[in-house]
């Protein structure tokens, strides 16, 4: 059995961008040399989504405007309260000044990775599938773990 791992760095552009990591995923798997096993897609942060769906401009608009229904980021969250908040309150240069709550709240419902089968060295998605990181907050720098495994 072997396993291999590798970091995507990525620089995200806006909230709710869907950024098509598909084929660096697939890549890896090549220079991996896993024929049969699987690959998990993991994001290393809170504030960033990794799923699978389809790649479709309209989509995406819908999901957008969903997340912004669901999760108005004008509404009160105790996380951007900032005279009850006590923990965690180092933040990135340039971002909200962690008055970021919606974009926790929108992650629970979301997920921190995906995990797809290798079959024959080839990810075994869907017609229209692609694995995608979601941007749940502002700009910024990211990372997404992969670790395949198999043979």
């Amino acid at each position: 059995m072997r396993i291999k791992h590798t970091t995507i760095k990525l620089k995200t552009q806006a909230f709710c961008q869907f950024v098509d990591l598909t084929d660096r995923v697939q890549a890896f798997i090549g220079k991996a040399k896993i024929r049969n096993g699987h690959v998990v897609i993991y994001s290393k942060h809170t504030t960033m989504a990794i799923r699978i769906n389809e790649r479709e401009n309209g989509f995406t608009q819908d999901f957008r405007d969903f997340m912004l229904r669901l999760f108005p980021k004008q509404a009160y969250y105790r996380h951007n309260d900032l005279s009850i908040r006590t923990e965690n309150l180092v933040c990135d240069p340039g971002a909200t000044d962690c008055l970021n709550g919606h974009s926790h709240c929108a992650h629970l419902l979301l997920s921190t990775s995906e995990t797809v089968p290798v079959i024959d060295g080839k990810l075994m998605l869907g017609r229209w599938q692609r694995v995608f990181a979601i941007e749940l907050d502002v700009a910024r720098s990211r990372e997404v773990f992969l670790q395949a495994i198999g043979q």
